[in-house]
């Protein structure tokens, strides 16, 4: 189930960043909602992208760093619980204010349209929203509570290495998720015109 999970939250981002790739030149010019809508996509896929890496490199941090370093585990432990706990937050700040607008503009879509596509894309948005906001409410203030006293608690055995190992794994991760949805993003842009279908072929300017 935690495989499935990461798989399908990695092809939402992929499809995220091609939806703002398909419109993102046009939204330039444009502006208003649709540039907003083209953002809020952009970040959503930068979202997805770093949770899957920062989890993966999470999971390699106990593994990795004990084949280069002699490091206690209990430096290992609070380096992949802090590393956690901060991706859990940076995520948490950003997805649940973009999640209510991809839920509403999804919501609008299926009022306007109402098909199969349209309803399944605003339950998944429904289910993903009432999930995400519980499990931020549930864990948040632990998560908070937790690197506050890994940051300022005082002397800890191996502080500076804990922090340095954590940053590091959330600094690329972030890198990685920007990248990712960069490529796919401008590849899509490349491909993709959001006015084809509405020039007029009579239209010279359009030529």
């Amino acid at each position: 189930m935690f495989f499935f999970m990461m798989i399908l939250n990695f092809a939402i981002s992929w499809m995220n960043a091609r939806s703002a790739g398909k419109i993102w030149s046009e939204s330039k010019a444009v502006g208003g909602m649709l540039r907003f809508h083209a953002i809020a996509a952009y970040a959503l896929a930068i979202l997805g992208f770093t949770m899957v890496y920062g989890i993966i490199l999470i999971m390699l941090i106990p593994v990795v760093l004990p084949m280069f370093t002699d490091i206690s585990p209990e430096v290992l432990w609070s380096a992949t619980q802090l590393a956690n706990d901060i991706l859990f937050l940076l995520i948490a700040i950003f997805i649940i204010p973009l999640g209510y607008y991809a839920w509403f503009t999804s919501f609008i879509a299926f009022w306007r349209k109402r098909g199969l596509a349209n309803g399944l894309t605003l339950g998944w948005n429904t289910f993903a929203n009432i999930r995400n906001t519980i499990t931020v409410a549930r864990h948040a203030p632990s998560a908070i509570r937790r690197i506050a006293e890994t940051l300022f608690g005082g002397k800890k055995e191996g502080k500076g290495a804990i922090i340095a190992i954590a940053m590091f794994a959330i600094i690329m991760a972030i890198i990685g998720g920007w990248l990712t949805a960069s490529a796919i993003m401008h590849k899509a842009d490349e491909q993709h015109d959001f006015f084809e279908g509405m020039r007029c072929k009579d239209d010279p300017a359009w030529q």
